[in-house]
């Protein structure tokens, strides 16, 4: 969903769209509450693999795209994919 994300909802007025979701957003995508949703994100978070941005009362998520790049380079050559 953080991948094909190209706007938020919570994007703030005059703000350039970025790609990203707010935690609203996957709450209802998901059909999980706020708290299962942030527990997750925060894994994801944490692992580098997802940028967090405070957002009012909710939290704007993104994607870590270098981490991610980095990360399937060495999966690729972890498993000689490549």
């Amino acid at each position: 969903m953080l991948a094909e994300s190209s706007t938020s909802c919570c994007s703030l007025p005059g703000e350039k769209p970025r790609p990203g979701l707010c935690n609203c957003e996957l709450m209802e995508s998901l059909g999980m509450i706020q708290s299962r949703v942030s527990y997750h994100m925060k894994g994801l978070t944490e692992a580098g693999l997802v940028l967090e941005e405070p957002r009012g009362r909710w939290k704007f998520y993104r994607l870590n795209r270098e981490v991610l790049r980095c990360y399937i380079e060495q999966l690729m050559e972890d498993f000689n994919l490549e």
